[in-house]
Order: structure tokens, then C-alpha cells, then sequence
């Protein structure tokens, strides 16, 4: 009985032995030479929405950009189909998720208060495109949308002699491009005595709504000599409403110069001009991958160059912007 005892402990003593050492290899794995790969950090964008071609062209550069650095950092993208809301709560679900860098393109200035929320919560915001009230915000990168309404405006005003009515189609009343391309736009028309500005309805930066928009301005028989849109959408949509009614060749301006369509309707003379809004997206993605460094950006706003299109020098914009959108 006695050695059948000691034969049963020398055995368990064994199996002890045996089983130590490798349970712990196995739960030291650096000391086994297979160190966990740490993981990398966040950089993540909220877009307003993908809708219109100006957004798709947008989303499509920042995704390559992105692609670019992806040794350095994981991307994510949510877009908010236009729907502020929605892009809060999208906002607040990355919060949770602990980026180093969340891009926001804002659907109005609702989200200020989600950007705010990030912001205290360590993250770097960078706006795109679309500003928000206050600067509760580590940067901001786009263009100058009321330098390109005054430019707009003595533009058109040079081709109409300074004297007629200009209809102003607006763009989403409470997103800061409607007010920036309006007041830019008014303040240099204040030059003009000759001219008179109807400002007209908001018609969401969408082709749809401004043709709509424009068959009842048609009907109610009231007189103008040009348009200015917010976009080139709405300038297209304005245009074909106009088409339809065969209404009289109107001036028309509009802003983006993202897509061919726009182009060749200005290679045809059905479009005087546009101004080009530049891709703030990989910029914005260079910028992030700088914070993500160490290195705070140098200028809270990073205003993106404009330029004009027009006839004299559609062929070359078209030679040098080959991924414009179709």
C-alpha cells in the first residue's frame, strides 16, 4: 500500500513539473520571441454625406490619402446622409472608440456640440470643409468660401456691365458655405449700385430642388438677368428648368468645379463660370498624420486656393483635374 502511495505522488510530482514551464511560455509570449504587435492608432472621419458628386470626389481623395498612410494609422468613415443628428450620434460612437484624430465635415452647426464633446475628451478635431461656432477645435481646412462669393461677384458683375438682377440660389440656410458664399457675395455687390440681388430660396445644395425651385420662380413671371448658385448642382438644375421652359440665355455662375458635367456645359456656353472649391480631404489626412507625430498644427486655419473656369480655360482645367467626377 505504501508504494502504491509513493508511486502516485512521484507521478503527480512529474505531471506538475512537466505542465509549469510551458503553461507559462505560453503566457509570456515576448519572452518566447513573439511580442504582440501593439496596435495602431485611430484617425476617423464623420462626413456630412455622400450624396452630391463634390462629396464623392471628396470621399474618394480622402480614402486614398488615407490608404497612404496606412503603415501609420487605421481610418475609419461614417456619413450622415445629411442627417445632423445622426451625425452627432456617429460622432459620439467614435468618441467611444478612442481615435487619436477625428475629421469632421459638419453637416450644419448643430454638431458643434459633439465636436466639443471629442474635443474635451482629448481628441484633435480637424474640420473639413464646413466650419462650426467657436474653436473648441484643433484645426480647420477648406477654402475661403467668402473670398470665392466676392469673387463671384465681381466676376459677374464685370459681365453684366454692372447694371441687372442677379437670382441667388442658396444652398442648407444653416451651414456656414451657404452663409460665408452669400455674405461674400453681397458685400462685394454693395459696390454695384446697378444691380439688385433676390435672394432666394435654400434648395439644400441639391440639383432636384433647385430645378424645382426654379420652374416656380419661372411661373411667377418675375425678371432677371443671371444666376448664382451656392453650387454648381443648383446651377445645373437652374439651367435645365430653364431649358425646359426655353427661357431667354441667362448668365449663370455656380461653385465646386468638381465634375466634367459642369465643364463641358461651360465649353458649350450654357454655363459663364464656376469657382473651383478645392479637396480639403488629404490635406486634412497629411495633417492628422503630423498630430499623430507629435507635431500640433502651426495654423488653426488652413485656407485651401480658388480658381475660376470659364470658357478660356476649360480644356486646360480639364487636362489638369483627369479625376473630376463624371
Amino acid at each position: 500500500m505504501r508504494g502504491l502511495f509513493g508511486a502516485t505522488l512521484l507521478l503527480a510530482i512529474v505531471l506538475m513539473g512537466g505542465c509549469g514551464p510551458k503553461d507559462e511560455a505560453k503566457t509570456t509570449g515576448s519572452e518566447a520571441g513573439t511580442p504582440e504587435k501593439a496596435a495602431k492608432p485611430l484617425v476617423v472621419f464623420a462626413q456630412a454625406n455622400s450624396q452630391d458628386p463634390w462629396r464623392q470626389v471628396f470621399d474618394r481623395d480622402t480614402k486614398d490619402a488615407a490608404a497612404k498612410h496606412e503603415g501609420d494609422f487605421d481610418f475609419e468613415m461614417q456619413e450622415a446622409g445629411g442627417d445632423s443628428v445622426r451625425q452627432i450620434g456617429q460622432i459620439e460612437t467614435f468618441i467611444v472608440k478612442k481615435p487619436k484624430v477625428l475629421l469632421v465635415s459638419a453637416n450644419d452647426e448643430s454638431v458643434q456640440s459633439a465636436v466639443e464633446k471629442a474635443t474635451d475628451a482629448g481628441i484633435a478635431v480637424i474640420l473639413l470643409d464646413r466650419s462650426v461656432p467657436g474653436d473648441k477645435w484643433a484645426a480647420y481646412v477648406g477654402g475661403d468660401n467668402t473670398e470665392i462669393g466676392r469673387q463671384a461677384a465681381a466676376y459677374m458683375a464685370e459681365k453684366m456691365g454692372g447694371k441687372g438682377t442677379i437670382l441667388m440660389i442658396r444652398g442648407i440656410a444653416s451651414a456656414a458655405p451657404t452663409r460665408e458664399r452669400a455674405g461674400g457675395f453681397l458685400e462685394e455687390m454693395k459696390k454695384q449700385p446697378g444691380i439688385t440681388i433676390i435672394e432666394g430660396d435654400d434648395c439644400g445644395y441639391e440639383r432636384q430642388k433647385a430645378q424645382t425651385y426654379m420652374e416656380r420662380f419661372l411661373q411667377s413671371g418675375r425678371s432677371f438677368d443671371a444666376v448664382y448658385a451656392h453650387n454648381d448642382e443648383m446651377a445645373i438644375g437652374a439651367l435645365m428648368a430653364m431649358e425646359a421652359a426655353r427661357t431667354p440665355k441667362k448668365l449663370i455662375v455656380g461653385i465646386d468645379a468638381c465634375q466634367k458635367e459642369v465643364v463641358d456645359l461651360i465649353k458649350q456656353g450654357k454655363i459663364a463660370a464656376t469657382f473651383k472649391y478645392p479637396q480639403p480631404g488629404p490635406p486634412a489626412i497629411e495633417l492628422a498624420a503630423e498630430i499623430l507625430k507629435g507635431n500640433p498644427p502651426k495654423e488653426k486655419r488652413l485656407i485651401l486656393p480658388t480658381e475660376i473656369v470659364t470658357v478660356e480655360n476649360a480644356d486646360d482645367y480639364l487636362a489638369a483635374n483627369p479625376n473630376l467626377a463624371q
